[in-house]
């Protein structure tokens, strides 16, 4: 008789390739929580998530259900075909999306829907995914619509109390004061945040169809209710005489506006009951010409899951959106009263145009005075990989950066003060500009 091997045998045979398929995006996660440039809170999700499985695993066992196998090695297959895509294209932010759905899989073999103290793996793995730069992500994509909205619900909020308001775009204009509604203030850490505890409870307890579609409801209403109340706020504290843009003022005022925001969530939340135990259905058998049997040689799926792991992991990049290097682009000898001298581009910044593309040129400008002007002029037309604000590169130098706020004009202008590793304060200024006349402040006003 062929000797039967165990589960964990057969977990031992597949271990090189989900090893191989796991380690290149859970490295890059990683990356992304230890690198400031992300300023990432991912790893406290990440820990919560692992806390709720410690929890399940520990309140008793679960009751046996065939499916569950099946049902994770189709997950596993599904994350491997979406990691070959993120490996082609060489997107790490594909691949380590895939982390959430092996965590899914990786629950239902843990059976945490059946055991006494029951999770949801499917709100589970979708809560884990926010320990990935979401916020970030959030920032980039929707953080101009946001703040155009934030703008415009603050302006209505508090034109019966400052009759001379008026709004140009994302400023709020009144002959007292003027107040930006910069990217911080869009509300998308508002918004991560609410989600990411609606996703945390929903995953442990049983909100249902009409709970959930409140959960949502409470997430998007209380995000855009606590960020007009915060701009609005900061605004009549600055019309007051009050240094709202100052700390512990401005920290302050955000974070009462974001508890405040969060009531009708855990309104939410606090009426639903904690998850009960899902009950399997009866064992599935498969039809053979014998009658019937269960599914044999899961030996064989285990060297297969392996084989495949290995060759996605080694399948080769294909890098797209890489702008063609340019070797025309110069920054002016002199401008106005400033004398410039060439300087060279650090390594890693040397390393990272080589990789992918585009054109930089780098000089620093004596105004006489003994203060050097350094400036940076970059040319792309790959605007994912390239465009970005200076802070994201100067976070991860190491400097302490504050965003002061946006210099309106022909040209806008974000303002930034950067403090280097050795004290030293540095006046940060960045404006977008297209062939096309175009004109932004921030990645988000391009996109």
């Amino acid at each position: 008789m062929r000797p039967k091997l165990s589960g964990v045998q057969v977990l031992l045979l597949a271990a090189p390739g989900l090893v191989a398929l796991i380690w290149d995006p859970a490295r890059w996660l990683w990356q992304t929580w230890r690198d400031p440039s992300y300023q990432s809170d991912g790893a406290l999700v990440a820990a919560v998530v692992a806390a709720l499985l410690a929890l399940s695993w520990c309140s008793g066992a679960a009751s046996p259900d065939p499916r569950a196998p099946r049902r994770a090695a189709a997950l596993f297959a599904l994350t491997a075909t979406v990691r070959l895509l993120g490996r082609l294209l060489a997107v790490d932010t594909i691949g380590a999306l895939a982390l959430a759905v092996d965590l899914a899989a990786a629950a239902m073999l843990l059976g945490v829907e059946r055991r006494p103290f029951a999770l949801r793996p499917g709100v589970l793995a979708a809560f884990f995914s926010l320990a990935l730069p979401v916020e970030n992500l959030a920032q980039r994509l929707l953080g101009y619509p946001l703040q155009l909205l934030a703008a415009g619900a603050a302006e209505l909020l508090l034109r019966p109390f400052a009759p001379g308001l008026s709004r140009e775009g994302v400023l709020l204009i009144h002959p007292s004061v003027e107040l930006a509604v910069d990217l911080p203030c869009s509300g998308a850490r508002g918004l991560v945040l609410y989600a990411a505890i609606a996703l945390g409870f929903w995953s442990c307890r049983a909100l249902g169809a009409r709970g959930a579609a409140h959960a949502a409801l409470a997430v998007a209403g209380g995000a855009f209710a606590a960020n007009t109340a915060r701009i609005a706020a900061l605004f009549a504290c600055a019309m007051g005489g009050l240094p709202a843009s100052e700390e512990p003022w401005h920290s302050g005022i955000g974070s009462a506006a974001l508890a405040l925001g969060a009531l009708p969530l855990f309104a939410v939340i606090a009426r639903a009951p904690a998850r009960r135990p899902q009950q399997p259905l009866g064992t599935l058998r498969f039809a053979s010409r014998g009658g019937t049997r269960r599914f044999t040689r899961p030996w064989l799926a285990a060297l297969a899951a392996s084989g495949v792991g290995v060759a996605v992991s080694a399948a080769p990049h294909h890098l797209l959106d890489v702008s063609a290097p340019d070797r025309a682009i110069a920054l002016p000898a002199v401008l106005g009263p400033f004398a410039g001298s060439d300087v060279p581009l650090r390594d890693v910044e040397r390393r990272y145009y080589e990789r992918w593309g585009g054109a930089v040129a780098k000089r620093v400008y004596d105004d006489g005075a003994g203060i050097p002007h350094t400036a940076l002029l970059v040319r792309t037309r790959a605007p994912l990989r390239h465009l970005h604000g200076p802070d994201r590169c100067l976070l991860g130098a190491g400097h302490e950066v504050t965003r002061v706020g946006v210099v309106p004009g022909a040209v806008p202008t974000v303002l930034y003060r950067s403090v280097a590793p050795d004290g030293t304060a540095w006046r940060v200024e960045a404006s977008f500009l297209s062939d096309r006349g175009e004109r932004a402040s921030s990645v988000s006003e391009v996109v």
